[in-house]
């Protein structure tokens, strides 16, 4: 029997077969992309053991550990608090060779990391309409002075569970879905900025 080879699949390809512009078309007041390429991994820290875990960080990566919904960086890597004693750890495709197990390394018997990078997919949202867009279903506040680069939230839209946290330059809005309700996301995403101009980069 041929040894089988296994191939990484965009969790949206599906669905973003081409490029196109939905909505007003004298107008792009929203762009919408998947991120296809990074790493998303779960870090929880043991009971009685959140110091060690914190001060591993803070010994390997130069950063403390967020609380209270906030978001840390050290380089490449994003540290997303996303409940008590639990992160998201996201960075993007060209840092993710052996991450896990020299992460494992890192976090030793203090926490517990899991990679959900296949289980999850992230939709990138920037333009000068994205608050706009995302406000039509996210009920937080949204505005650059309140959700900076060093916020998070987890929150719903559309009866969709989501994480989303900005780019270290706010630019972009990083929405992080379960990999099977990507397409719902997308297409809420698209509907809500139609009136805006959308375009759907592949």
């Amino acid at each position: 029997m041929d040894n089988l080879v296994l191939h990484p699949k965009s969790a949206l390809n599906p669905f973003l077969t081409h490029a196109r512009h939905e909505g007003n078309p004298l107008e792009t007041g929203v762009i919408i992309r998947e991120n296809r390429n990074f790493l998303l991994a779960s870090l929880t820290a043991f009971n009685d053991q959140q110091k060690e875990l914190s001060a591993s960080i803070v010994s390997a990566f130069g950063v403390e550990l967020p609380i209270n919904c906030k978001v840390a960086r050290s380089k490449h890597i994003n540290f997303i608090s996303v409940a008590p004693h639990q992160w998201l750890i996201y960075c993007n495709g060209e840092y993710i060779s052996n991450f896990i197990p020299s992460f494992e390394t890192v976090v030793g018997p203090s926490g517990a990391i899991v990679d959900l990078s296949d289980a999850r997919a992230i939709i990138q949202v920037s333009g000068p309409k994205a608050i706009d867009t995302l406000a039509k279903g996210i009920s937080i506040d949204l505005h650059p002075n309140t959700f900076t680069h060093e916020h998070a939230a987890s929150t719903f839209a559309a009866q969709l569970g989501m994480t989303i946290w900005k780019s270290e330059d706010s630019s972009v809005f990083n929405i992080s879905v379960f990999r099977a309700f990507g397409s719902s996301a997308l297409q809420w995403l698209i509907t809500s900025a139609s009136e805006f101009g959308c375009d759907v980069q592949v």
